[in-house]
């Protein structure tokens, strides 16, 4: 997309491990692109850890991606996610879901969030987070998503993470988990946005000790500007098995 003589590119980085001990890391990330350009970023927390939780995570990943997909907006795909847990589980499971978007028909990021973890946004001209108290998924109908949306600027980070890394330290640590580690490497990370989940997931491990005490998922989305328009897009994936 074209503005003020600079290309807008969306980067996306994602960083994620399981929980100690466990060879499957219970969250899930889907990164879609948009069927009238952009990408939504969908993070599911499932209920649990391991093979089970994964199933389930994974399950309500890929029917948010479809959605998403199929041009569904994103607040519409939390409450069908909703229902699909409620539905599938009988209100006995839950799971917490966020979803970071630039759309680029609407211009606009949109943040949605039924998460207990805030969603930090990085600015031009400074930090803020998204942590007005929502309900998980799954649990009942009519659940409602917190639903913000932000002019699409360049120069403007989005980080979401799963509870395993805002969490970390907190249970026999040295230290805890501090946004304000975050918020300080978001002022140089717009030109590596992969870097920066290592970095913040790096840093969640190191209060663990290494040794995880949840799963933990970091995914970051930015606005950056580039001067030449070849319309090359690239995907780099790194899965250890």
């Amino acid at each position: 997309m074209q503005r003020q003589g600079f290309v807008v590119e969306l980067k996306v980085g994602v960083a994620k491990v399981g929980k100690y001990a466990t060879s499957i890391c219970g969250d899930s990330v889907e990164v879609v692109e948009r069927p009238n350009g952009g990408i939504s970023v969908v993070i599911i927390d499932g209920q649990g850890h391991g093979r089970a939780a994964k199933r389930m995570s994974h399950m309500i990943a890929t029917k948010a991606a479809g959605l998403i997909e199929d041009g569904a907006r994103d607040g519409a795909v939390m409450r069908v996610i909703n229902d699909h847990l409620y539905a599938f589980r009988d209100g006995q499971v839950s799971a917490t879901a966020t979803i970071l978007t630039a759309d680029l028909d609407h211009d606009c990021l949109v943040i949605s969030r039924n998460s207990n973890t805030p969603v930090l946004i990085g600015l031009k001209d400074g930090s803020y987070s998204l942590d007005s108290p929502v309900e998980p998924i799954g649990i009942r109908r009519l659940i409602k998503p917190a639903i913000s949306h932000l002019d699409l600027e360049e120069e403007t980070i989005l980080v979401g993470f799963t509870d395993g890394v805002t969490q970390a330290g907190r249970y026999g640590g040295v230290d805890t988990f501090k946004y304000s580690w975050v918020y300080n490497q978001l002022r140089n990370s717009i030109s590596s946005v992969q870097s920066l989940a290592d970095d913040v997931l790096d840093y969640a491990l190191a209060l663990e000790g290494g040794k995880p005490q949840d799963d933990m998922v970091v995914a970051v989305l930015a606005v950056a500007g580039r001067q030449s328009d070849l319309g090359i897009r690239r995907i780099s994936v790194s899965y250890p098995c």
